[in-house]
């Protein structure tokens, strides 16, 4: 899938003060921010998201080796360029992540964009008729892919309408439809064929906004309100971020 003819011509993404309380409501509100934070390093980067709440790792990442709470990824060392597509992330876990975030270690010449999706506005385009069926609905999110020691979260239900805690507004809250299976109405009535159709409205309701990096660069998302997907389609050269997640609350229905 070539994600770069999804990109909007004027992608807009907010941009906060190294601030806790400010990025907080701006990313709340926005779904994603670019820090003004010039210089900042992956030491002080870890700091600052630890701020947001407690950080988390998920299992069979690849953690960086002077801060293991960070994750590599990376396309070097790669045959094949990596695989993404648009995803909250961790969404499998009780408590998934409310906030997710990069850094820039090495930036290709060419390629290489963070993609996001607004989940507000996908569950406020919803027809009014199937905001109200789903209404009470549950999702199954399960893990794929990815290697988990005994005794490890591997699946997880959620509402699919989320209440945001810190804005009161209403989200779709899906992740790719490879981890996710068993929708469920608030009768018990099963609709998971509607999966497909609520993760494609997600995408093709409007361009996605893009973040084109540059060295140094940190970007913080809200998984509770976004999707996200790097597009991997037409890389030129190293593409290395760290990434950091701060643990979240147990999803809320709307």
């Amino acid at each position: 899938m070539n994600l770069t003819t999804q990109i909007s011509p004027n992608p807009e993404i907010a941009v906060a003060p190294l601030n806790t309380a400010a990025v907080r409501q701006q990313v709340e509100a926005d779904g994603v921010v670019k820090l003004s934070s010039n210089g900042m390093t992956a030491h002080g980067f870890v700091d600052f998201l630890s701020t947001l709440g407690p950080l988390m790792f998920t299992e069979g990442e690849i953690p960086l080796k002077a801060l293991p709470d960070l994750n590599i990824v990376t396309n070097v060392g790669r045959t094949k360029p990596p695989r993404s597509v648009f995803h909250s992330d961790t969404t499998y876990v009780r408590r998934p992540p409310s906030f997710s975030g990069l850094i820039a270690a090495d930036v290709p010449e060419q390629g290489g964009a963070t993609l996001f999706t607004d989940q507000y506005a996908a569950f406020e385009a919803l027809p009014d008729a199937l905001q109200t069926l789903l209404m009470g609905a549950t999702m199954l999110h399960s893990v794929t892919e990815v290697d988990l020691s005994d005794g490890a979260e591997r699946d997880c239900r959620h509402p699919v309408l989320r209440r945001h805690p810190g804005t009161g507004r209403t989200a779709l809250y899906l992740t790719t439809t490879a981890r996710c299976s068993e929708l469920r109405l608030a009768d018990g009535s099963d609709r998971s064929d509607l999966i497909q159709t609520l993760y494609d409205h997600s995408l093709n309701l409007q361009p996605p906004r893009a973040h084109r990096w540059r060295a140094g660069d940190v970007v913080i998302w809200d998984n509770r309100c976004t999707l996200h997907a790097a597009d991997h389609s037409a890389v030129v050269g190293n593409r290395t971020l760290y990434r950091g997640m701060v643990r979240g609350e147990i999803p809320e229905s709307a």
